[in-house]
């Protein structure tokens, strides 16, 4: 019998079985997820104007992350519905980073823990349905790398990771330079390393196995840069707003978690909390640094004190504190959490103790081959540790590349620990029916969830007929739900600008002598969407009586309506 069970663990450990498995296990997982998901909303609503020129024209913006753009709008000619364009591009986005996962793991570790912690990944949330595509997106360039340097021990391999790094900070995300910096700091006291104890070096294939992949990298990036939309010197002036913006923002929102006298919107009014503490609207980091060193001293352990928090979510998809570590909601106050943090704790701690203990035996049985991948997945951890937490905060979705080396340390921690006891070791015979029960008990994520309305996705629907009319950057289209996201994907390269109504403040302004279609003007409103509260207030407003009754005499048009009971809403367009 236990040879049959032997035999079942060897076949469920053979590639295309780990593959294979992993893949239905991550499908089953997002099963459904076109019936379910909205359209995302914020970052990837932005991103898609970008996309929708390179299908159009192909060009990018090389500021905004150009590799991504392109292959999200590359989806583009497969279809022209927008929403399926979402769901697809995230589709292969999901799939690709947990085969790679999967693929780094069985490098990294035995063929069966690899599968655990590759399953591990696919399961949490937070990694399939992370708010923005684009997070998810980025750490692909990095388990690119490690990969390359574990498919050859010759130099050409570690020379095209590297060349993947330059690229990757330049098109994908730009702090990817200090991994780049990190790695080649590494390969060069490895190539000292080697030329010393094998005393043989040639210069000239140094130069070719390096140089050859870095001079494609400059290549690619040179090939986009042509195809920018922006570019010297408009670039410098054009990208100053992507840093100092962040600035305002992430400042903005950790105030507002620690600090009750000042109550605006960190996206949107966080400008006015710069000019009061920094005294200049849009800081750079060094400026606000130099202005009030307190502040962002302050701002830099609040983030660092949400550290454990954000791992949690990172790695439990919820966290025991009752600080949020995201912007977006996450589950609190979640005390089970507690029992996997310990027990992972106590892993990592036990599986590095027993690995320094005996690390001439490990250094040679296990680790010696996979030093330089274990090297520069610790670099891009550490870039998330010491540079993205303490600036930004420990977002999970900025912590994939972190969430992916302490995964991969559980599981070298099971398995130093595990190697010590041999019955331990025969439990892994169970492996297949852990495969099979995953598979069967592991549910789709997206019927199961309680909030699947569609609010975007019903309003770009709705809207859709009148697509022409978005696609207008002279235009100012005013919504109390989605102005900005709804410019963006109806407004295809060329969007309107979008403004709300929601915080009540937009109609408070106006003046109570000024009827709603002359401040409608003032304000630049060329389409105005007025869903059922909105009208259920403007129909009791004298002002805007002549408006709602007979717009063609105040100079607009009803585009179109529904009387739906409790749903509502009409569409105007000023015609001067």
């Amino acid at each position: 019998m236990l040879e049959q069970f032997n035999s079942l663990q060897k076949f469920a450990t053979r590639p295309l079985v780990a593959y294979l498995t992993i893949f239905l296990l991550q499908f089953k997982i997002v099963w459904r997820i076109w019936d379910y998901k909205d359209l995302t909303f914020g970052d990837t609503s932005s991103y898609f104007t970008e996309a929708f020129r390179w299908y159009e024209s192909v060009f990018v913006n090389i500021i905004w992350s150009p590799i991504y753009t392109a292959f999200f709008g590359s989806f583009l000619h497969i279809t022209s519905d927008i929403y399926a364009v979402l769901i697809l591009h995230r589709l292969v986005i999901i799939f690709a980073a947990t085969m790679m996962v999967l693929a780094l793991m069985r490098r990294l570790l035995p063929a069966g823990i690899a599968w655990l912690m590759a399953a591990w990944w696919a399961i949490l949330p937070i990694n399939f349905n992370t708010l923005y595509e684009v997070h998810l997106f980025s750490v692909i360039p990095i388990l690119v790398a490690c990969l390359l340097v574990f498919k050859s021990t010759k130099a050409w391999a570690r020379g095209c990771a590297i060349a993947v790094l330059a690229a990757s900070a330049v098109l994908v995300r730009n702090e990817f330079s200090l991994i780049f910096l990190g790695f080649v700091l590494v390969c060069l006291g490895y190539e000292l390393w080697q030329m010393r104890t094998q005393r043989q070096f040639s210069w000239q294939l140094f130069a070719f196995n390096y140089g050859i992949p870095l001079l494609l990298a400059g290549s690619v990036v040179v090939l986009f840069y042509t195809r920018s939309h922006i570019q010297f010197p408009e670039l410098t002036t054009a990208s100053k707003p992507k840093h100092t913006l962040n600035i305002c923002q992430i400042y903005a929102a950790g105030y507002q978690q620690r600090h009750t006298d000042w109550t605006g919107s960190p996206w949107t009014d966080c400008m006015s909390l710069m000019k009061r503490d920094f005294g200049q609207e849009l800081p750079s980091l060094f400026q606000a640094l130099a202005a009030n060193p307190p502040a962002m001293i302050e701002h830099f352990l609040w983030n660092f004190s949400l550290t454990l928090y954000g791992l949690q979510v990172s790695l439990f998809n919820a966290t025991s504190g009752a600080m949020n570590p995201d912007y977006a909601p996450v589950n609190l106050n979640q005390a089970w959490v507690i029992i996997p943090t310990i027990f992972v704790g106590l892993t990592w701690i036990g599986g590095l103790w027993l690995l320094w203990r005996d690390r001439k035996y490990w250094w040679k049985f296990w680790l010696q081959q996979r030093a330089l991948g274990w090297s520069l997945l610790l670099i891009a951890a550490s870039l998330a540790f010491f540079v993205i937490i303490p600036m930004q905060r420990p977002r999970p979705s900025y912590l994939f590349s972190l969430s992916i080396f302490l995964m991969s340390l559980t599981g070298l921690g099971l398995f130093v620990i595990t190697h010590r006891w041999p019955k331990v070791q025969k439990l892994s015979v169970f492996l297949p029916a852990v495969m099979a029960f995953l598979l069967v008990v592991i549910q789709p994520y997206y019927p199961n969830q309680p909030n699947t309305n569609r609010g975007l996705f019903n309003l770009y629907r709705t809207l859709l007929p009148f697509q022409t009319k978005f696609a207008h950057s002279d235009k100012t289209f005013l919504s109390r739900d989605y102005p900005f996201e709804l410019c963006s994907y109806l407004g295809g390269s060329t969007p309107c600008v979008g403004k709300t109504y929601t915080d009540g403040k937009f109609f408070a302004s106006m003046p109570s002598d000024m009827p709603l279609e002359a401040f409608l003007k003032q304000q630049t409103v060329n389409l105005f969407y007025a869903d059922n509260l909105l009208l259920a207030d403007l129909q009791t407003d004298p002002r805007a009586k002549a408006f709602l009754t007979n717009p063609a005499s105040v100079g607009w048009q009803l585009l179109a309506l529904s009387n739906q009971e409790n749903a509502r809403w009409m569409l105007f367009e000023r015609l001067n």
